[in-house]
């Protein structure tokens, strides 16, 4: 199916950002589960340990449990998912504007 305009990319655009920014979201939340999951379960074994830092700061976490390292990544994928920004660059004809909808996409149907 051609996009017969720019409007026409314009929303296929905004609506992959949005199924991208979902699917992270879900992403996340799976392994925020998975951690959940792993401290029901009992096991709580040292998995290993952690150390980060950024300028001034830094985190240490020793002898952590399995289900922790799942629950901060799903946190992290979380974080990025919600914070990053995204920029859509659409083709212009010269001297013109895209023109947006007045109404919303499935108003139409």
């Amino acid at each position: 199916m051609p996009l017969s305009s720019t409007n026409d990319l314009a929303l296929w655009a905004i609506a992959i950002v949005a199924l991208y920014k979902v699917a992270s979201l879900f992403v996340g939340l799976g392994f925020g589960y998975m951690g959940y999951r792993l401290f029901l379960s009992g096991l709580e074994s040292p998995a290993g340990d952690l150390e980060a830092s950024s300028g001034d700061r830094s985190l240490k976490l020793t002898r952590a449990a399995p289900g922790t390292f799942f629950a901060l990544f799903g946190a992290g994928v979380i974080a990025v998912a919600i914070f990053q920004g995204f920029d859509v660059e659409l083709p212009r004809a010269a001297g013109s504007a895209p023109k947006l909808p007045l109404e919303p996409p499935m108003a139409s149907e």
